[in-house]
């Protein structure tokens, strides 16, 4: 049982701030890195973006357990690092699709928590023929609030790309992307009506997690 009234600091307990410069030099970025500064090496030392992603080709010839995940045109940097923190732990390729509303080295990504392990389950493409052509005989299934078709009456394989447009705002909505012929199914999440859709990595982690149990969390524990 705890004694009432304030507890005495224990001498031989470690300074918490001392932990924490500790956990930094074993793998994550150091709290006195500049805020270009997005992820690190297994020492804690800062290295370019690009040098941690996969190339589409690596991409296309890299085997998965779940779908691939597509953003494209993202605009808001908070969105994608939760996206990226999501492919990481379901082993999950992310392609981003540019144009970008935002510079990779943004801190909201970095915020996120991310490091360069993180960042080797994403790839980047100049547009979105670029992804196309680089997994040809892949399903391309579009999240839109335009299905009338539920995203679980889709039987999911790994080879699929489950593509989501930009967030909402003045930019509209790219019906040439999400519904040109390179889609094979439009399909939707549902919600109550007259509300405001979700949060673009919330919609993500449904679709991906809903795939990853259709193929029996393969990888997983």
């Amino acid at each position: 049982m705890h004694a009432d009234g304030p507890q005495t600091p224990d001498p031989q307990s470690p300074n918490p701030e001392s932990q924490v410069e500790k956990m930094f030099e074993y793998g994550y970025r150091k709290s006195n890195y500049g805020p270009d500064e997005l992820v690190t090496d297994a020492h804690g030392n800062p290295i370019s973006v690009v040098d941690a992603m996969m190339s589409a080709k690596e991409a296309a010839a890299t085997p998965t357990s779940t779908p691939h995940l597509c953003y494209y045109s993202p605009r808001i940097p908070g969105n994608t690092g939760s996206a990226i923190r999501l492919c990481a732990v379901t082993g999950t390729i992310l392609h981003l699709v540019e144009p970008l509303g935002f510079n990779l080295r943004d801190t909201k990504l970095r915020r996120a928590g991310l490091d360069y392990h993180d960042m080797a389950h994403v790839v980047l493409h100049p547009d979105f023929d670029d992804l196309v052509a680089s997994m040809p005989d892949s399903r391309i299934i579009a999240f839109t609030a335009h299905a009338t078709k539920l995203y679980t009456d889709v039987e999911y394989k790994p080879t699929d790309i489950l593509l989501f447009g930009p967030e909402p705002g003045n930019i509209p909505d790219p019906t040439d992307i999400m519904f040109g012929p390179h889609v094979a199914e439009q399909v939707r999440l549902p919600m109550r009506p007259s509300l405001r859709s979700l949060n673009l990595t919330n919609c993500a982690s449904i679709a991906i997690y809903e795939a990853w149990r259709q193929l029996g969390f393969d990888g997983g524990r």
